[in-house]
């Protein structure tokens, strides 16, 4: 539900299925989460927090793998305001990493870089 908080403990592997999420307020990952895509390409998943944490090792947050890359849309939204409280070291509005796996990978795009013709403000 919106506001709420979700809490994976070591040990539980969590598929998050779903089109598009509540708006979290925090996320702790000590366990797995893992968005996997869809079919379809050209669908949309979207999930919306203030604060996730991954935290401990053998915690892992993976939406793709460099082998297998995410293949649909992905859309990850940080809400909060500045007078919001801050997590040490981290601030708000944060994906905090401390000894976990953060895998975010999509498909390839081309090109992977480009030159200027001038120097970009």
């Amino acid at each position: 539900m919106d506001g709420e908080s979700v809490y994976l403990p070591a040990g539980l592997n969590l598929l998050v299925d779903v089109d598009a999420t509540p708006m979290l307020k925090a996320v702790i990952v000590e366990g797995t989460l893992i968005f996997p895509p869809d079919k379809d390409p050209k669908h949309h998943r979207t999930f919306d927090a203030m604060y996730i944490m991954v935290r401990g090792e053998g915690s892992y947050f993976e939406v793709g793998t460099e082998d297998f890359p995410y293949t649909s849309k992905m859309t990850i939204t940080m809400h909060g305001l500045i007078s919001d409280p801050y997590l040490p070291i981290y601030g708000n509005k944060c994906i905090g990493l401390r000894y976990g796996t953060l895998d975010l990978h999509g498909v390839k795009r081309e090109p992977e870089w480009t030159s200027l013709d001038t120097t970009a403000e």
